[in-house]
């Protein structure tokens, strides 16, 4: 097997990049003087746990950085280099998605901004740590915890109040955005947000009445999709002086014949009265 370490380099890489190399054979390329082979064998998936292991401690930042992203890479190898001297391997540790809670609860404080969002990425944080991530300071490392699926509604509420417009975009669309806090957002500047605001099936019948009085024709529309919206607001809206407010009160599947029939009427009346 060590005559494989004489081939040329390019053709060490192949091997070290090449899904069908065995197991053994990674295990020698492993430790290969080139640390471009070294990295491509620490990004294969059927590297040996071992080699992992002691490709994690390899002086080159690079070769560790390629053992904490990939998705092999045990759990005590990732808690090893969770505490590298290297920001970028903490990064990519942070980034694994087999890195556990207790791995992204300790990066989660890391000195390092780009391992912090890195963390508020990982699908695998709990939300008494998105918590924390939501109250950063650092505005990247926010950005992503008002993304992520499972932040808590009560971080979302302070989101909602974050001067930066994204921050409250990111707010009045998301899925675990409470009524109270739309119920806020839909009287925002941005027509935008309101928008959200008015598509968001969290946001409650008494808002949605709100919106459907907005001045902008699209918060409107956006009111006839919403899959809460009441019959009354939906018949309050088939006489809309705008045609693509009435065109999406026709597309609710909620709406009844009887309105339906209203926006037809409306219709026929506004194109045959005089300009």
């Amino acid at each position: 097997m060590n005559k494989i370490l004489e081939l040329s380099k390019e053709k060490r890489i192949k091997l070290a990049k090449d899904p069908k190399t065995s197991r053994e054979t990674l295990e020698v390329l492993a430790t290969d003087r080139n640390y471009d082979v070294r990295c491509f064998v620490a990004r294969h998936p059927k590297t040996p746990l071992e080699s992992l292991a002691v490709l994690a401690t390899d002086k080159q930042s690079y070769v560790r950085c390629c053992v904490a992203r990939n998705p092999a890479t045990p759990q005590e190898t990732l808690n090893v280099l969770a505490s590298d001297g290297d920001p970028d391997v903490r990064h990519w540790v942070a980034h694994n998605r087999n890195a556990i809670q207790e791995i992204l609860n300790v990066l989660a404080t890391d000195k390092d901004s780009g391992v912090r969002y890195a963390v508020a990425k990982n699908p695998n944080i709990s939300q008494e740590t998105l918590k924390l991530l939501a109250a950063d300071k650092n505005p990247d490392v926010r950005y992503w915890a008002a993304q992520h699926p499972n932040t808590p509604p009560e971080s979302l509420e302070i989101l909602a109040t974050d001067g930066d417009i994204n921050f409250r975009y990111l707010v009045a669309q998301h899925p675990n955005t409470s009524q109270e806090t739309l119920t806020v957002l839909a009287t925002d500047e941005y027509y935008s947000i309101r928008c959200c605001v008015a598509r968001n099936p969290n946001t409650s019948q008494e808002t949605l009445k709100i919106l459907a009085t907005d001045k902008i024709p699209d918060i409107r529309y956006w009111v006839t999709q919403n899959s809460n919206i009441p019959s009354e607001i939906l018949k309050l809206l088939a006489t809309d002086v705008d045609f693509s407010v009435r065109y999406g009160v026709a597309l609710n599947p909620n709406a009844t014949e009887m309105i339906r029939r209203l926006v037809l009427m409306t219709n026929k009346e506004l194109s045959t009265a005089p300009h």
